[in-house]
């Protein structure tokens, strides 16, 4: 899903103080917009119409491993499936084409809808989400990890 890749960077002058300058400022950015586009952002989003429900702790240090366990298995069970979706292609020899890769991705995407809605949200009752905030949530999160795990391949023509 996600490849490690070595990066060396060798910069000294103008070009680090822009690099300081904007790594700050992409910090301060989010820091400023993750209350309201990250995980509570997303579920104020989500209640606003009527697809989430959720019930707050009095104390900050329950919330934090409260929902920190719900987000550990929703990315568990994510990476659970598509290793078993890997294994799957690997076992019946199948080249790995962007039909099987889209397949794949589809049948993971309506698995983790199921899984989610009938085992993990019934697991957390202070959660409550829609099937249709289910789907929502996890058309992002699919989203996110293609973004994140995009490799060109190689011998690829370079893009002007």
């Amino acid at each position: 899903m996600f490849r490690n890749k070595k990066i060396k960077i060798r910069v000294s002058g103008w070009s680090a103080l822009l690099i300081i300058t904007a790594m700050i400022g992409i910090f301060l950015t989010l820091i400023l917009t993750v209350p309201f586009f990250g995980f509570y952002g997303l579920y104020n989003i989500m209640a606003k119409f009527d697809l989430t429900h959720i019930e707050i702790f009095e104390k900050g240090y329950q919330n934090f491993f409260y929902f920190s366990w719900f987000i550990l298995l929703i990315f568990s069970m994510i990476v659970l499936l598509d290793f078993i979706c890997l294994f799957i292609i690997a076992g019946f020899n199948l080249k790995l084409t962007r039909g099987i890769d889209i397949m794949s991705s589809l049948i993971q995407y309506v698995a983790s809808i199921v899984i989610f809605k009938k085992f993990i949200v019934s697991g957390f009752n202070r959660i409550d989400v829609t099937w249709t905030g289910s789907a929502i949530l996890f058309l992002l999160l699919y989203i996110i990890v293609a973004v994140f795990s995009y490799d060109k391949p190689k011998g690829a023509k370079k893009e002007i």
